[in-house]
């Protein structure tokens, strides 16, 4: 196999996984400029969605073009050297595994993985039972309470986080 489509494979997966991180970042940023300076809170257009969304894939798919790109040049140019360079090996598992760890991590830090924060179980004791929201005191209070509150935002149960871990 010529080693530029080897190059081409080898950095196929961590240049997907970099385009959709790039992506999302770029994403994240065209949403918070329509969110602030074109919608604001009201509801947004059909077409303003369908529109955001297809930026989105058609910038992962370019920047992951662009990437595939750049590694059939490199492996072209690696064509006249006999071994395989174990750096770009290495290069391309290192990345991937990088990028891996740090969407695993970001996921984790915003509690998607991992155990649940008191304030998520809280939440999720109050939904359960009907209401329509939830509090708790500040970090440092002395008994870390949950507390429920009706539609009209006036607290009805209070309920101790021990009672909330156990499902009570």
């Amino acid at each position: 196999m010529k080693r530029r489509y080897l190059y081409v494979l080898l950095f196929g997966v961590p240049a997907l996984l970099v385009a959709i991180l790039i992506s999302l970042v770029l994403f994240g940023a065209a949403a918070g400029v329509l969110w602030i300076f074109v919608f604001g809170d009201n509801p947004w257009p059909e077409p303003a969605e369908t529109m955001l969304a297809a930026v989105f894939f058609i910038g992962c798919l370019a920047l992951w073009i662009a990437f595939m790109s750049i590694a059939f040049i490199a492996g072209k140019k690696q064509e006249a050297y006999a071994p395989l360079n174990a750096k770009h090996v290495m290069v391309s598992a290192g990345t991937t595994v990088l990028v891996l760890l740090t969407m695993v991590l970001h996921q984790w830090s915003v509690g998607n993985i991992g155990t649940k924060s008191e304030t998520v179980l809280c939440s999720e004791f109050c939904a359960e039972r009907g209401f329509a929201g939830s509090s708790m005191p500040p970090r440092d209070a002395r008994t870390p309470t949950c507390s429920c509150f009706d539609a009209q935002g006036r607290e009805t149960v209070k309920v101790p986080m021990q009672d909330v871990r156990a499902g009570r």
